[in-house]
């Protein structure tokens, strides 16, 4: 190789290696916004987040929760029907959940777009996600939520005065 030849060289993996690192930069600098606009965490009085839940939960009027969580920490599909007929588009997965011995309340706000990437069309609600109400593991399928169109998902207390309200948007 000629010195002129291998100076080439050198640029082109320098200019491919920086562009790997603002690449990853970018991806790193996307997630971390995505993760601060949709999830917020805030430490309240238990009667604050008991007024959020019910305001959340007040719009959908006296519509059952599509699932709940049994004494022996089993889903239960509770009898909401599908309508059958046309409905609209979802747009948010959306989660109120508040652990009264930490007094913390954590909003999650989900676009549809984005669980519609997730493999299978399955979400996973567990202890590692951040929201554990009793359940070992609870599977949720997004095309039947869609079917079923806005409305609550979950509305749960476990026996440890730990609240989740589950809904669609």
């Amino acid at each position: 190789m000629t010195p002129a030849s291998r100076r080439t060289w050198r640029q082109v993996a320098v200019a491919a290696i920086v562009v790997v690192a603002f690449a990853a930069l970018a991806i790193i600098g996307g997630t971390t916004v995505f993760f601060y606009r949709h999830i917020r965490a805030e430490f309240v009085p238990a009667d604050t987040a008991e007024e959020r839940i019910a305001a959340a939960r007040t719009r959908f009027g006296s519509r059952p929760a599509f699932l709940r969580v049994d004494a022996d920490s089993r889903p239960v599909v509770n009898g909401r029907e599908n309508t059958g007929g046309p409905h609209e588009a979802l747009a948010t997965l959306r989660a109120l959940a508040y652990d009264p011995t930490a007094r913390k309340l954590v909003d999650i706000s989900i676009p549809f777009w984005v669980l519609r990437l997730v493999p299978n069309g399955r979400i996973s609600l567990d202890a590692s996600s951040g929201i554990d109400f009793g359940a070992e593991q609870l599977h949720l399928n997004l095309s039947a939520l869609e079917d079923l169109g806005p409305g609550v998902v979950i509305d749960q207390e476990d026996r440890g005065g730990r609240k989740v309200l589950v809904w669609t948007e």
